[in-house]
This record gives structure tokens, C-alpha cells and sequence, in this order.
């Protein structure tokens, strides 16, 4: 929802400008005020003394309180509550993954005012059926299957609702995507609000997407109809309906200041209005704004590490293909973050129905191309397969609104089916030989590859592979034009692999260990046998990528925004300290795979010191969300209390209202608490699948 100003005219809304949205210069009657009030904290308040930087400042120690009804929330949704604290939340809702307001021996001042205490409890009333969790209403799911629908697959009556135009009487209602699926969609996309506050911006609930032509994004060479059965996604579900509830996690507040000097900029703006030339051929005025907006500010989110050869991959493929899936996937993931910056910083509340949003139905638009790709061309593209990365990067940016795996699925598929680094017999030389698009499809899903291996408990996909690939890389030239995982990552190839080995070791344990045949001697053999390459290959690696220096799209250029053209902002020593960081870690995960999950061990203590200091040495900035696996396997690795503080610390000091930096600080603890009461070894991956997490730490 978007709120209104009282003066606010009802006429059509004007077009954005750079200043629109953090202008400064409203009346007070016309200031929009969040869903959740936001309390203000006194300068001098510690960080300590406030549980999360995104949480209400109500005293979460026990009082007498507690026993009269529970935390705050279960009180004002009238719920009982279990009254067992966990971290920072009772338990009631950490289960049904709400933000718990604690306990506190008054009622905190916002509670006085019931409009807000009624929007309070209606979203987590709304939140709570988007998950379905709320007994006698289902899931809320774009593309759930309805079994009772089945005699109806294809019988034309089963059509995806698309916004209608409404400029024109004359304009049709049909979008020129119309899918026959085994699945209905009921919604229909919220109607226009002219009158609000700030004027049509993409990924706001008043964005002007509602007065695009239906079909707009959509690629009118696909209409051919979609068979789910033949599907190479008929193994998942949707991605809404497949994602476990506690991925639900809503837009947080966020101190913008706490980004001040980190290299960024992410004052929230509008796009630039309209060009006289448009940028991008075949594009409307909305999706080059988002595409402009990505390339301002999303790419230096999702990766920070990279220079332009990446950007300019990205704005071939859209240029090559205005109404594509990477367009679609690009213009989800700006109005994904512009929606969430907004509401972070206080303009905008949090969307009631985030399954109508803008962002969702450009995530919808390239999900279905996607989906009838192979059917239509018979395989899979690059651009199908640079798609797929993107929009499992909708699901880490969205916190896990999304599944990651249906995605990720075509990614694996085109390495498989447009490559032959899985039978040659020098794979070194034939991902040399691949373009820059081909490279970065095959890095990015090897590194999704191995990090997936740890949230779903399985070896990796391509372990023999990466060994030939990443194997004895001290002797093989670099090639001009080589995307190195280093520069793409931050983590080098020789410690990647060194992660793809420990992980297919835990793997292997734990399964000689439910076959009861385990054996410690053999175990410690192949262990050292890692540990002995990762000192071999250097435990201080000297990233062999050099930054990129490669020149900026023409398209790009023309846009003449600073933002876009900025240069990388990790320096070679930022690079060099996050490369340090991932080798300890690889130690890290090594011993507690050795000695289980024990802080006590002195080598796993040690890594987590040594994690510390090396940490320490890094500002805190943007970097950290390269590092959330170091962070959270050294958190998750120790019982010193100072250690657990700033290592929470670093992802508190981050907007968590971006990735999947929430989550990933509750499994932490998750883990502490359940170690600190049991007494007992707690492996942070079974908390990790318990908690129904799925999460990707990268």
C-alpha cells in the first residue's frame, strides 16, 4: 500500500524525478508514516542495548510481565503464547517466523494509538495466510496446483490475468502471453492510485507498471501452451507455494546513515525521467528505468566483487533481447530493491500483498518464459541461463520469497547441455575458450552448486569436475578476458574447491556413519589429505585476478549517470582480506567436520579467532554480505560471547530487509540457544534443515 497526502491531488501522477523520493521538502501534514511505527532511539543508546538495529525497543528481559499473557506480539494478536525465549523471540513466533516485540513492563507508546496497532496486526494476518498458516484460508500461491482443476488443463479456460490498459477504451484485456496450465489465478492486479504521495515509481505499490498494455513485457513469439507435466519444473512446486513459511520475512527498517562511507550510494531515488533517445530499443519508458536502476544499484549488490565485463554481459542480453526473460529478471530485481529501500527508509509501508507487486509479476513474466523455453527452442540459451542466475538472486534478495531450486535447475541444465566440460578431457581449456557470457553462466552455477550442497546435505553436483578445474592452478596462465572467481566472488578458485572437498567429505561421513561402518582413522587420512592441498596452494592466496578494467557498454555510456559508470568499489586490499577469510574458513568447516561441531577444539577455535581478527581489520560495509558464510559458520562455531556479538553485530549493521542477512542471523541464534541449553554438540546444518531455512549463504 502507498500512503496519500492529505493535499494530494487526484489527477494523474507526474513524472519522477531524482529528488521525488527523498525530498525533504513536504509539508508535515503530507509525511508518510510506516505501517509499524518506527521509535526513535536516544544518540547515546549503545547498539548492544537494542536486541536487532530493525527491532521494536521494548526491554526483552523477563519481567513480571511475561507471565500475565507473554511477549507483546502474542498479546496483541491475543494468542497464547509458549513464553520460551529464543535469542530474542519467544518461540510461538519463531514458528510462525513473525518479528517478536518481546516482553516489556509497559506497553511501549505506539501501542496507544489503535490505527496502528490494527495495521500492526493486519499484516501479520496477512503475512501469516500468505504462508498459510492461518487455519481454513490456503496458502495465497500464483501457481500452486488446484487438483480439482485437473479436467481442465487444456481446455483454454484456464488463463494467467494480466493488468488491463487503462488509457484507452479500445485496448484489449488479453495478455499476449496466455498460458493453459493445470493451475487458476484468481487475483486481479490492484488498480492505479494517482493520488499518492510520490509519483509512479517503479516497484511502488502506485508504481506505473498498472497503466502499462497488457503484455508489455512479454514476448509475443512465445504462445505456445504450457504442458506443467512435461516441465522440467513438474518436480516443484511454484515458487511461492514451495517455499517453507519461515522464508516469509518482511521489509525491515533501515539507518540509512549506517552506509555513509562504505563506497556506495543508495540514497533512494526515482529513475531519471525519460530520454529523448531511448537507451534500450523496444523498451518502454518503465522497463529502462528499472534497467537503468539495476545498473546503478543492483549490480553492486549482487556482485560486488565485479567489474563491467559482467554488467556488459547483462546489457548485451537485454539489448539483444528487449522483452526477454533477463529484461523480466533484471526489472524484478530493481523493483524488488527499490521497494525494499523505500520501505526501509520510511517512504513507503510494507506491501500487504507482495504476490501482485510489480516485482513479482516481472519475476512471474520471466519465470514463464523460462518455463516454455525448451519447449519452443529445444534447449536452453545463454540468456535463458543468465535469466535463471538472476532470478536466483530474486530469492536471496527477496530473503526467500522465492525457491531458488527450479531455477537453478536451468542454469545446471544449459552447463550440461551447451558445454562439454563435463567429457572433455581439458575442461581448463574448453571454459577458457567460452565467451564471457558462457564463463560467468559456468562460475556462477559452480559456485551455487557448492554452497547449495551445504543447505540441502548433499555432495556437490560437479566435485570431479572441480577438481580438474580448480586443481594445481599455480602452473596455468591466466588468459586476458578470463572471469576469475576471485573477481567475481571474492573467493579464490583454490579455496572454492577446497569447500566442494570438505563438503563431499561430511557427505561421505555421514554416510558411512548411518551405515554404522565410520571410520575415524580413514576420515582423518582424507582430511589431512585436504588440509595438506589448502597449505600447498597458500593459506594467505594472492588473488590472481587483477581488477576489471574492461570498458562500460555503449549503451551504458549513454546513460552519463555516475552510478553506472563507478568503479569497482573493493580495493585489491579489501579483496586480499575476504580472500584470507574464506581460506580460514575452509579450516573452519574442515575441523568441525573432523571433531563435529565442538567450539571447545582448539583448531576450530582457533580458525574462529583467527576469523575474528581478519574481520576486524575490515570495515563493515556492503563486503559482508559476500562473507555471510564466514560469519555464520564462525558464529555458529563459538561460545565467546564477545565473539557472538560482533560477529551478530555484522550482519545487524547491514539492512536486513535485503538478502538473506535475517535468516542467517537467526540459524545463528538458533544454534546458540540450543547448545547453550542442551549442553550438547548442535550441527549447524541439521538447525539449518530443521528450521526449514533453505538458505543459500552466498
Amino acid at each position: 500500500m502507498a500512503y496519500r497526502s492529505p493535499n494530494s491531488s487526484s489527477s494523474g501522477s507526474q513524472s519522477p524525478t531524482p529528488s521525488s523520493a527523498a525530498s525533504s521538502n513536504v509539508s508535515p501534514a503530507s509525511i508518510n508514516v510506516p505501517l509499524v511505527p518506527m521509535i526513535p532511539t536516544q544518540d547515546g543508546e549503545s547498539r548492544s542495548a537494542r536486541a536487532s538495529p530493525h527491532r521494536f525497543p521494548v526491554d526483552l528481559s523477563r519481567s513480571s510481565s511475561a507471565s500475565k499473557g507473554g511477549c507483546w506480539t502474542c498479546r496483541l494478536r491475543r494468542k497464547k503464547c509458549d513464553e520460551n525465549r529464543e535469542g530474542d523471540s519467544c518461540h510461538t513466533c519463531i514458528r510462525l517466523t513473525i518479528d517478536c516485540l518481546g516482553w516489556g513492563p509497559k506497553r511501549p507508546e505506539w501501542m496507544r494509538d489503535k490505527q496502528a496497532v490494527e495495521a500492526y496486526k493486519a499484516d501479520i494476518k496477512a503475512q501469516l495466510t500468505r504462508a498459510g498458516l492461518i487455519r481454513g484460508q490456503p496458502r495465497s500461491s500464483l501457481l500452486s496446483p488446484m487438483p480439482s482443476l485437473g479436467s481442465r488443463l487444456h481446455d483454454g479456460s484456464l488463463r494467467r490475468q494480466y493488468p488491463t490498459h487503462r488509457r484507452s477504451a479500445d485496448s484489449t484485456t488479453n495478455s499476449l502471453l496466455n498460458f493453459d496450465a493445470s493451475v487458476d489465478y484468481p487475483y486481479q492486479y490492484a488498480q492505479p492510485r494517482h493520488n499518492s504521495m510520490y509519483p509512479a515509481m517503479p516497484g511502488a505499490s502506485n508504481s506505473a507498471f498498472y497503466h502499462l498494455p497488457p503484455g508489455s513485457f512479454s514476448d509475443p513469439n512465445i504462445n505456445t501452451p504450457v504442458d506443467f507435466n512435461q516441465s522440467i519444473f513438474n518436480n516443484y512446486e511454484s515458487p511461492v507455494s514451495s517455499t517453507p513459511s519461515s522464508t516469509q520475512i518482511p521489509p525491515l527498517d533501515f539507518d540509512f546513515a549506517q552506509l555513509g562511507n562504505d563506497g556506495f550510494d543508495f540514497a533512494v531515488r526515482a529513475p531519471s525521467p525519460e530520454q529523448l533517445a531511448p537507451l534500450f530499443s523496444g523498451h518502454s519508458s518503465l522497463q529502462e528505468n528499472h534497467c537503468i536502476y539495476y545498473f546503478e544499484h543492483v549490480r553492486k549488490v549482487q556482485y560486488i566483487f565485479a567489474g563491467n565485463t559482467v554488467t556488459n554481459v547483462t546489457c548485451s542480453m537485454i539489448v539483444q533481447e528487449p522483452r526477454g526473460a533477463v529484461t523480466n529478471a533484471v526489472c524484478a530485481l530493481a523493483s524488488l530493491h527499490y521497494t525494499r529501500m523505500r520501505v526501509s527508509h520510511g517512504f513507503e509501508a510494507p506491501d500487504p500483498n507482495p504476490e501482485h507487486s510489480t516485482s513479482k509479476y516481472f519475476h512471474d513474466e520471466a519465470y514463464f518464459q523460462l518455463h516454455n523455453a525448451k519447449q519452443v527452442h529445444g534447449s536452453y540459451s545463454e540468456s535463458d541461463a543468465i535469466a535463471a542466475l538472476h532470478l536466483v538472486w530474486y530469492s536471496q534478495l527477496s530473503g526467500g520469497t522465492t525457491d531458488w531450486q527450479p531455477v537453478f535447475t536451468v542454469a545446471c541444465d544449459w552447463v550440461a547441455q551447451q558445454t562439454d566440460l563435463l567429457t572433455s578431457d581439458n575442461p581448463k581449456l574448453a571454459l577458457q575458450s567460452l565467451p564471457a557470457a558462457g564463463q560467468l553462466i559456468v562460475k556462477l552455477t559452480l559456485w551455487l552448486d557448492i554452497f547449495s550442497s551445504l543447505t540441502v546435505m548433499r555432495p556437490p553436483k560437479y566435485h570431479a569436475l572441480y577438481k580438474r578445474l580448480f586443481g594445481d592452478l599455480a602452473g596455468w596462465p591466466l588468459q586476458s578476458g578470463e572471469i576469475r572467481m576471485d573477481s567475481l566472488t571474492g573467493c579464490p578458485e583454490e579455496v572454492l574447491l577446497g569447500i566442494a572437498e570438505v563438503s563431499t567429505l561430511s557427505h561421505w561421513k555421514a554416510a558411512e556413519k548411518r551405515k554404522g561402518t565410520l571410520s575415524n582413522r580413514e576420515l582423518i587420512r582424507r582430511g589431512d589429505e585436504i588440509e595438506q592441498r589448502l597449505r600447498k596452494s597458500g593459506m594467505s592466496p594472492v588473488c590472481r585476478g587483477e581488477i576489471d578494467t574492461t570498458p562500460l557498454h555503449p549503451t551504458l555510456v549513454q546513460a552519463d549517470s555516475e552510478a553506472v559508470a563507478a568503479a569497482p568499489f573493493p580495493t585489491n586490499e579489501t579483496r586480499q582480506l575476504v580472500a584470507k577469510i574464506f581460506s580460514e574458513t575452509v579450516l573452519l568447516y574442515l575441523h568441525t567436520v573432523l571433531s563435529d561441531s565442538n567450539p571447545g577444539v582448539p583448531e576450530i577455535s582457533n580458525s574462529v579467532g583467527t576469523i575474528v581478527q581478519y574481520l576486524g581489520q575490515l570495515p563493515s560495509s556492503e563486503v559482508d554480505r559476500a562473507l555471510v558464510f564466514p560469519i555464520c559458520l564462525a558464529g555458529c562455531m563459538t561460545d565467546d560471547s564477545a565473539w557472538r556479538d560482533f560477529l551478530k553485530g555484522r550482519l545487524q549493521v547491514l539492512d536486513e530487509s535485503l538478502g538473506n542477512l535475517m535468516r542467517t542471523r537467526l540459524l545463528m541464534e538458533a544454534v546458540w540457544q540450543k547448545r547453550d541449553v542442551s549442553r550438547m554438540t548442535v550441527d549447524w546444518r541439521e538447525t539449518m534443515r530443521e528450521r526449514g531455512l533453505n538458505l543459500l549463504l552466498v
